[in-house]
């Protein structure tokens, strides 16, 4: 009897553990929704953007953020989660950040980490980093978090000390694939790709110089940037974060059938010794 209860047990707290991990998968399911929609958005208003930067970069070419700078550190900004069970979710990014500086001397680069899981990984290996607290990455996105960083990273850039600056995120290609990416965020690239050519031929008409415009365009292309790559990045999380509750949910109930065949098998064997007991009892 006390090895049923103990299998009991076991059966109780999986179907709990199980309980858990389904309502954790049914809350990424709507987050991941309504992440979609914010991805979505964002891209559209990036596109717009593009046309700005495009149109003020044709009369303002000497403009220090469109050139390549003359510093020879490169700047990795990592996008990382603050939560944990989300699969493979920050092991691919570890493992792509690692392989991409892993001929690297630490003095060649530096790295802003977004995101508790990634500064305590950057700490512990004690990779060069810019931020000296967390930069918080909740889902509630906000851009105030890391504007002062960003400032700090322009008025570098702009002074000649770092040469690129890359971003480096989880990119949600489906709902079972997310592949790390890298992307150039400084110099800023000014292709015309974005738009039809009507409109990008279009004339702009200035009030102030072009060159003060893209002082403030620089600064809502690399806040806009950020905030989409966080955006596809939080959209990549939800999605491995729903697969990983799933996965598990049905390992549970995979273990709590397979319990509960044990169960009832030892159950019956229990029985048929207590009957045998009886039989043996009455035949003395």
């Amino acid at each position: 009897m006390a090895n049923l209860k103990h299998i009991k047990q076991r059966i109780t707290a999986i179907e709990n553990t199980a309980s858990i991990t389904q309502a954790m998968y049914n809350i990424s399911i709507s987050k991941l929704k309504k992440s979609q929609d914010l991805v979505n958005s964002h891209n559209a208003f990036m596109n717009r953007l593009y046309n700005v930067v495009n149109e003020t970069a044709k009369v303002s070419k000497e403009h220090p953020m469109i050139n390549q700078s003359g510093g020879k550190v490169d700047v990795y900004i990592l996008l990382t989660s603050d939560r944990g069970l989300a699969g493979a979710y920050h092991n691919q990014l570890f493992k792509a950040f690692l392989d991409e500086v892993k001929d690297k001397d630490k003095s060649e680069y530096q790295v802003i980490v977004i995101g508790r899981k990634g500064y305590f990984f950057a700490k512990k290996r004690e990779l060069p980093m810019l931020n000296t607290q967390v930069i918080s990455n909740r889902d509630d996105l906000e851009v105030i978090n890391f504007r002062k960083d960003l400032q700090v990273l322009k008025n570098m850039y702009v002074s000649g000390l770092i040469s690129k600056v890359y971003l480096m995120h989880n990119h949600f290609v489906s709902t079972g694939t997310q592949e790390v990416v890298k992307e150039v965020m400084l110099p800023i690239k000014t292709t015309h790709n974005h738009e039809s050519k009507a409109l990008l031929d279009s004339v702009y008409m200035y009030d102030v110089s072009p060159y003060e415009i893209m002082d403030g365009v620089t600064e809502i292309y690399m806040e806009s940037c950020i905030f989409g790559a966080l955006a596809d990045a939080k959209l990549s999380e939800h999605a491995s974060r729903m697969l990983a509750m799933k996965n598990a949910t049905d390992n549970a109930h995979k273990v709590i059938k397979e319990l509960n065949i044990v169960y009832h098998r030892a159950r019956q064997q229990a029985i048929t010794n207590e009957l045998i007991d009886v039989i043996n009892g009455s035949n003395q």
